[in-house]
Order: C-alpha cells, then sequence, then structure tokens
C-alpha cells in the first residue's frame, strides 16, 4: 500500500529538496575552496590563528552535505523508514554543525582581524627580507592597496606592487593602506562564510521536518500494513 496523497507530496518534495540541498553542498564548496584560494596567502602573517581551517570546513562541510543529500533522495525514492529516518538524524547534526560555526566564525573574526593586521605590521617593518618582501608585494597586488597605512610608508622607494598606474617609483600608487583594505577583506570574508552557512542551514531545516513528516507516514504505514 501506498503513502497517502499528502504524504506522496511531501516524498517528492523531500527528493526535490535533497537535489536543492545538493547544489548547496556544491556551493558550500566553492565558497569554502575560493576563500581558501584567497586567504591562504595571508596565514605567514600570523601564528595566532588558523584563518584557513574555516575554508576547509566549509569544503568538508559542502562534501558531507552533498553526501547526506544522495542519500535522502534515495530515502525518499524506496519509502525506507530506515534511511530515512537516518538522513534525518545525519541532517540535524549538521544543521547544530553549521550554526555552530557560523557563531565560531562571528564571534572569532574580530580577533582575527586584529591579530592579521598587527602580522602585517611586523612583516611590513621586516621588508628587507625577501620572503617578506614578496608577501607584502602579493598582498598590495590582490588587494590593491600600497603600505601599512599609506603609500608613505614607502618613502621614496614605492615598490612596483603599490602601482595603480605608470612604473615604479615614478607610478600613481594605491591611495588606500593594507591595514585598511585587510581589515575590509576579512570582515567580508567572516560575513559571506558566516551567513552562508546560516542560510544552508536554514534550508536544510526545510528537509529535516519534511524527512520527520515522511518517515512517520512511511512507520503508520508499516504498522497498518502489519510488517
Amino acid at each position: 500500500m501506498g503513502l497517502n496523497c499528502g504524504l506522496s507530496t511531501i516524498k517528492y518534495v523531500l527528493f526535490v529538496f535533497n537535489l536543492l540541498c545538493s547544489l548547496c553542498g556544491i556551493a558550500l564548496v566553492v565558497v569554502g575552496g575560493v576563500s581558501l584560494a584567497k586567504i591562504s596567502e595571508l596565514q605567514d602573517i600570523t601564528d595566532e590563528h588558523n584563518i584557513v581551517a574555516p575554508s576547509i570546513i566549509f569544503i568538508v562541510l559542502g562534501s558531507i552535505v552533498f553526501i547526506i543529500s544522495f542519500f535522502g533522495c534515495c530515502g525518499a525514492i524506496r519509502e525506507s523508514y530506515c534511511m530515512t529516518t537516518t538522513y534525518g538524524f545525519f541532517l540535524m547534526v549538521l544543521i547544530i554543525g553549521q550554526i555552530v560555526i557560523a557563531a565560531l566564525v562571528f564571534i572569532y573574526v574580530g580577533d582575527v582581524r586584529q591579530a592579521l593586521l598587527k602580522g602585517f605590521s611586523r612583516v611590513f617593518q621586516q621588508t628587507d627580507n625577501a620572503a617578506n618582501k614578496e608577501l607584502v608585494d602579493t598582498i598590495q597586488t590582490n588587494l590593491q592597496c600600497c603600505g601599512d597605512s599609506s603609500f608613505l610608508d614607502w618613502g621614496v622607494n614605492i615598490p612596483q606592487s603599490c602601482c595603480s598606474s605608470g612604473t615604479a617609483p615614478f607610478c600613481i600608487p594605491h591611495p588606500v593602506g593594507c591595514q585598511k583594505r585587510l581589515g575590509e577583506f576579512i570582515d567580508s570574508a567572516g560575513n559571506v562564510l558566516g551567513w552562508v552557512s546560516l542560510g544552508v542551514a536554514a534550508i536544510e531545516l526545510i528537509g529535516l521536518i519534511a524527512a520527520c513528516c515522511l518517515a512517520n507516514g512511511i512507520r503508520n504505514r508499516e504498522r497498518r500494513s502489519g510488517y
């Protein structure tokens, strides 16, 4: 005996929902990968925080979301109580995990910001070291900034990475210092990671409710059928 009309609707809604969740999982992997590519170069600035950890966690989470969503699709189509309840359990754990991660990102983004700014100032003061000079040049090029607080920090020895146009040292330098750009970048990255995590968790909560309804309907059907 099949499910009634209402639960059949939930079944197919859950199937479509999990397809969307699979896309959300892919989105998490993409967001994590892009942020990892942009942030990884900044890890050398500070030893106080592992700033690439959230990006790696997002890649792992996205992969888990994709796998669990596929499991949910199978459970919905096969009308399996065991698979549906297992899917609901893992989805609940995943939602809790994503909320915790988002909260940690929002809580610690300020500390990470301050650590990075202090670290950059320290590295900038040691640009006589070739590795530090290369790191500063990379940051200045990618963030389109110049100097610690402004291009005046370089004096007359403005590097090419500072130039918005022309050739160093006779060029037009970026008017904004890297302290400001770094702060804006970390704040923006933290907001993206945190709100994306909460957004995906909110979508998954709908799937959890649907999975619970479907599992309950399947269990009731099996009890009425005597198996």
